[in-house]
This record gives structure tokens, sequence and C-alpha cells, in this order.
């Protein structure tokens, strides 16, 4: 099908500009808001995001394109209410409605899993900083997380207490009077190997064919594209039982259920993405042809099988502390413009830059390659990334390997992967 008649608007928080960017080609018109009015003085860097993008118009006020938009796409969380509101409306949208609450309310979410059946690893929810501090020294390696506010700070290992101590210092300075009442999601750390489902899901229903691998975490992705009945068993499960909560929800967008495999092949729920991963959402934008064709149809509850270019993907992260305060321009070979993909993205004065956003957040894209074998795409992945240059600018090629090596050892435990 031909879109160059029809507009498509993705409403993103920043990390999923080059989304917008790649639709460019498909679609005649893209529209592109990044909600921008969220503070009394709000400033100009939100409204900046995908400035001098080709093909790109930024929208300053949603409400008033939403009459001549044939296509939404919500690629990130938080939004649920307005695509209900847009689905009223009569509207094509592509997104996860109320189905972030399975990403947004960790505690809860893990009663549902275990309502249904579903191994939950060991967890505890812990109310006050006081209360984390006491539970961590007398319980070595734990993950600590949060629901929704992932700005407050972002998951964190605990190996020992005296290890992350100081960690635990800075947040006590830096949540003030909350840290009375925040609750903490304390996870035991579960040996085996972790691994996802990246694909999509429509309606609770999964394509034929899906993008799995593995996270090397915040730095790097080993994935290939694989038919979804020859996906380990482990994953597939974890959707057939979530299947039907999926379809009351009308879940309609990118899914990435992590999950952590033990060497007795049990599969644990780690955290369930309810929206586009990144990664390796960086990737599938390179890996999949029919990209449009799988969002315009997907928004109608039809769902659409990827045609892939090739088997098998890499991706590295890039990270820069310095970029979530200050504007990061990025070097790159013009010939390598599909291979590196940017968050919070503008093009000025001839050059790329990432847009600071003071998330806390040092991940500013990635270098994606695909290939023929494993090796094609990891070779490819690290001499594209040897070319991306940047003030402060970090990527972990190693990555690659290490997650070569989990897929050894997944094989080892007798999940064929």
């Amino acid at each position: 099908m031909s879109y160059n008649t029809k507009s498509v608007c993705v409403v993103d928080l920043g990390l999923f500009t080059e989304l917008a960017a790649k639709l460019v080609k498909d679609f005649g018109k893209v529209y592109y808001y990044f909600p921008w009015r969220s503070s009394p003085f709000p400033r100009s860097n939100p409204r900046l995001v995908g400035k001098g993008i080709r093909g790109l118009t930024l929208v300053e006020y949603f409400w008033d394109i939403v009459p001549e938009v044939d296509l939404f796409v919500f690629p990130d969380i938080f939004m649920g209410d307005i695509q209900q509101e847009l689905v009223r409306q009569g509207k094509r949208v592509w997104g996860s409605r109320r189905g972030d609450e399975l990403e947004l309310y960790r505690p809860e979410s893990k009663e549902i899993f275990e309502d249904l059946g579903l191994p939950v690893g060991p967890y505890e929810v812990v109310k006050g900083l006081d209360n984390l501090r006491t539970y961590l020294k007398e319980n070595p390696n734990q993950f600590v997380k949060c629901s929704v506010n992932r700005g407050d700070f972002e998951t964190f290992e605990s190996k020992e207490y005296k290890l992350v101590e100081p960690k635990i210092d800075e947040l006590e300075h830096k949540l003030g009077a909350k840290k009375y009442i925040i609750e903490f999601v304390v996870e035991a750390d579960i040996p085996g190997v972790e691994i996802a489902y990246d694909g999509f899901c429509i309606d609770g229903k999964f394509p034929e064919v899906s993008l799995s691998g593995i996270e090397t975490k915040n730095k790097g992705y080993l994935g290939r594209m694989i038919d979804y009945d020859k996906l380990p068993e482990e994953l597939t499960h974890f959707n057939t039982v979530l299947s039907p909560l999926l379809k009351r929800y009308q879940y309609r967008n990118f899914y990435s259920p992590e999950m952590r495999i033990t060497k007795d092949k049990t599969a644990y729920m780690i955290d369930l993405c309810a929206r586009c991963g990144s990664p390796p959402m960086e990737l599938l934008l390179e890996v999949y042809e029919n990209l449009s064709d799988i969002l315009w149809q997907g928004a109608d509850g039809v769902v659409v099988n990827p045609k892939a270019k090739f088997p098998w993907g890499a991706q590295i992260m890039l990270d820069s502390a310095w970029a979530d305060s200050n504007w990061q321009p990025i070097s790159f070979p013009k010939k390598l413009r599909n291979n590196v993909k940017l968050r919070n993205l503008a093009y000025m004065n001839g050059s790329y830059y990432v847009i600071p956003q003071s998330f806390g957040c040092s991940q500013i894209g990635a270098v994606v390659a695909g290939g023929n074998t494993k090796e094609e795409a990891i070779e490819k992945c690290k001499e594209y990334t040897s070319q991306v240059t940047g003030y402060y600018l970090e990527s972990f090629p190693e990555s690659l390997d290490c997650a070569d090596e989990e897929i050894a050892k997944l094989n080892s435990f007798g999940v064929k992967f």
C-alpha cells in the first residue's frame, strides 16, 4: 500500500525521534509532537527536538492537528489516556493504550503474573530510604527499581551494601522529603541468561516472525529474526498466557518482555517493556523493510508479518554523561546516517545534535548493523561505531562479544537460540 497521501503523527518523549524520521520515506506528511509544557517556565529544548530533520513537521499544540492526521504512533508509555480519546474519536492509533500499566506498576504486575501461574522471582516492596538501607545490608545481590518515576532514579545493582552506600547517600539528598514515602521494588539477582522477545503485539496476537536477542545492559544488543514457532518455548509461553490480557487492553504496540532463564530452564520475568525497547528499536528501524505497513495495519488490529533485510542484527549503545545537561554534537560519515540512531535529535548548522533534556540518563543513541551471519553483524557494528565521534562520547563494542557468550551459555542450558 502507498502512504504518500497519508499523514502520520509520532507522539514521543524524545527517545524515538528516529522513528519519525524513518516514516518520512513512506508518508506524505509526518508530524512530530514532543509534549513540551511540563513547567510554568518551559525551556525551548523540548520544542527543538526533531528540528532540521528532513520531512518532519514539529507540532506545538497537539489537538490542533488531530483532524488532519490519518495515523497516530505512540512508541513510548505514559499517554494511554490520550490514545483512548483518539480511539473514541475514530482515529487509527498504534500504541500500548492502558497496557503500559504492565510496565509502570511493578508490584501490581508481578501479582498479575503470579495469579496467571507464571514464575516470579523473589522480591520485596520496601518503603522509605532508611528501610532500604537496612534491607540491602541484610540482603546482598539485589536490584533496586521503582515504579512509574524513572526520573527519580534508574535501576541499580547492590552486590553488597558498602559498595552501593554512596549511591544511597546520593539518593537521600536527591529525594528530599520523598525519602520517607518512596517505595522501592527490590529484586533478588537470578543467576542465568537474560533474553527477550523483541517484536510487537496486536490485540494479544503476535507476528509469525520476530526479533529476539540478548542485551548487555545499557551497552549493546545482539539478536536474530526468527520464526515465532522456533523461539524458545520459555518466551512464547509467557506471551501465550498474557495474550488474553493484552487483548483486553487492545494493546497494539512494540513489546519486549525481558526474561531471565535459569539453568533448569525456568523463565522469570525481569521487566516487561510495554513500548519500543531501546535497545533494540534502533536496530528494528533498519531490519524491518515494511515498518509502515506494520504500523498502519496494526493500528487497525491487523497483524502484518515483518519483512527483514537481515537475519542477524547488532547494536552498540552510545553514552555521554555530558549530553544530559549540554548540547552534544555527533559526527559520523554521511554514508552511516542510517546506522547511527540518536535520541532527542536535531540538525542545525550542518551538524547533528543530541539536545539535552536533563533526564539523568546518559544513553544518547546507538549504532546498528545487520548481517547474514552473527559474525558479520558484530563486525560491521563495531566498524561503524569506531567512526562515530563526540565530546565525552563512550561506546561499548565489547558488549557484543559478551552477548555472544550469553547465547552460548543459553544453548548450554538446552535452550536453543
